[in-house]
C-alpha cells in the first residue's frame, strides 16, 4: 500500500511528500490501462523489485465512430475510453468494463503496490487514437488545429472533466482526490508543427498558449495533483538553423513551459537517437544537467521522464543489457549530481497471459530488475528517505 495518503508537492526545485523530499525512480508503461489483469499486475510485481515509485502510463485510449454499445473498429483489444458517438453527434465517454474501469483497476493496483502514476491526457502521436483521432471526428486537417479549433479544446477538456471528476468504481473516491495518482500532463511529447514536419512560425506561440490555458482548466478542478506538459524538452535558443532539439523547429520551448504558473514540473525525454553526429552517452549527460539546469533556473523540479537505450531483444539477459545499465548509470549519475528530481526509464513490461514476455517491439524494454542494477542503486540513494 501508499506508504503516505497525501499528495506529493512542488517545493522549488524538489518534490515533497509529508514534508520530505520525494525523487522520482520510475518507469513508464503504455498498456496498463488497458491489458488485461494478470498483465498489469506483472507489470507492478517487476515496478516492485526494481524498487520503483512512480510509473507512467496513458490515460487515453481515443477510437472512432460507435453507436448502440458498439465497439470502435479501432479499439485497443476491445477497450475504448474515448469515442466519436454517431447516434449523439458528439465524442462520448465509455465508462464500462471494457473502458475506463480498466483504469479504475490500475489506479487501485498503484496504490496496492505503493506507487503513483503520471497520466498523460492524449498522445501527439497517431497511437491509441491521439490528437488526429479528435480532428478526424470534427473533420479537420492539420494537426495544429487540435490546439487551435474550438470544438476540438472542448472535447480535450470536456474528457479532462470527465476523468477528473470520475468515481473510480474500486476506490470509491473521484480521480482527483486517488493519492496513487501523482500527477497529470496536458499530452505526450507534444509538438506544433506542420504535417510535413515543417515548422510553425506561431508553433511555440500556440503551444504555450494552449498548455496555459490548459493547465489552469485542470487546476480550476483538481487543486491536488501536479500537472506537466509531458513534452520532450526542446528548446527553442539558437533560431536560426543549428540542432533542430534547439532551434524551436518542433514547435516547442521548454524553458518557456517551464514559466507558465500552473506547470508544476519540466520534463524531458532522452534517446540515442537526439545525438545525431555526437557521442550519445556524452550527449546524453550534457542533455540531463541544461535540462535540470533550466528547471533550477524557473525554480521547479525537473524529471528525465523518458530514457532509453535499445538492446536487441535476442541478447537479453547478456551483454546488451549490461552495456544498457553502464549507459544508464552514467545518466542517473549526473541526474543525481544536478540534483534533479527524477528519473523514469522507456520502458519495462512484464508477461503476458500465456506467460510469455510482452513484445519488445522497439528494443528499448527492461523486463528484469537484474538487468538494471543501475536503476536499483539510484533507488536506494534518492529515495532513501521518500514515502
Amino acid at each position: 500500500m501508499l506508504s503516505s495518503s497525501g499528495f506529493v508537492r512542488p517545493d522549488g526545485q524538489e518534490f515533497l511528500l509529508d514534508g520530505r523530499p520525494f525523487r522520482l525512480v520510475g518507469g513508464n508503461n503504455y498498456y496498463l490501462g488497458f491489458e488485461a489483469d494478470s498483465m498489469v499486475e506483472s507489470v507492478f510485481e517487476l515496478a516492485t523489485q526494481m524498487g520503483l515509485n512512480v510509473l507512467r502510463t496513458w490515460a487515453f485510449v481515443d477510437c472512432g465512430e460507435a453507436n448502440s454499445g458498439l465497439t470502435p473498429a479501432n479499439a485497443k483489444n476491445g477497450v475504448f475510453f474515448h469515442y466519436w458517438d454517431s447516434d449523439a453527434g458528439k465524442p462520448a465517454f465509455n465508462d464500462g468494463p471494457n473502458g475506463l474501469e480498466r483504469l479504475d483497476r490500475t489506479i487501485a493496483l498503484a496504490e496496492k503496490s505503493g506507487i503513483r502514476l503520471i497520466l498523460p491526457l492524449v498522445n501527439y502521436w497517431d497511437d491509441f487514437g491521439g490528437m488526429k483521432q479528435y480532428l478526424s471526428w470534427f473533420g479537420l486537417s492539420g494537426q495544429s488545429q487540435f490546439y487551435r479549433n474550438p470544438s476540438v479544446t472542448q472535447a480535450y477538456r470536456d474528457y479532462a472533466e470527465h476523468l477528473l471528476l470520475r468515481v473510480n468504481t474500486r476506490t470509491g473516491r473521484q480521480y482527483k482526490d486517488e493519492p496513487a495518482i501523482l500527477a497529470w500532463e496536458l499530452a505526450n511529447e507534444p509538438r506544433c508543427i506542420a504535417d510535413d514536419g515543417r515548422p510553425l512560425p506561431d508553433g511555440a506561440d500556440t503551444l504555450t498558449g494552449w498548455v496555459e490555458e490548459m493547465s489552469a482548466y485542470l487546476k480550476s478542478i483538481d487543486p491536488n495533483h501536479l500537472v506537466a506538459v509531458g513534452d520532450e524538452g526542446y528548446f527553442r535558443r539558437s533560431l536560426a538553423g543549428g540542432h533542430a532539439l534547439y532551434n524551436g523547429s518542433f514547435g516547442v520551448d521548454c524553458e518557456r513551459l517551464l514559466g507558465v504558473p500552473t506547470i508544476d514540473f519540466g520534463t524531458c525525454h532522452l534517446y540515442p537517437t537526439f545525438a545525431g553526429n555526437e557521442d550519445a552517452v556524452e550527449f546524453g549527460g550534457n542533455w540531463i544537467r541544461e535540462h535540470i539546469e533550466a528547471g533550477q533556473r524557473a525554480n521547479k523540479p525537473m524529471v528525465i521522464e523518458e530514457y532509453g537505450w535499445k538492446v536487441d531483444s535476442s541478447d537479453t539477459g547478456g551483454s546488451g543489457t549490461a552495456s544498457r545499465d553502464a549507459v544508464f548509470q552514467i545518466w542517473l549519475n549526473q541526474v543525481v549530481q544536478s540534483d534533479g528530481a527524477g528519473a523514469l526509464v522507456w520502458m519495462i513490461a512484464g508477461l503476458m497471459a500465456d506467460g510469455q514476455r510482452y513484445p519488445d517491439y522497439d528494443h528499448y524494454t527492461v523486463y528484469a530488475a537484474q538487468d538494471v542494477p543501475s536503476i536499483l542503486a539510484y533507488s536506494r540513494q534518492c529515495n532513501s528517505g521518500s514515502s
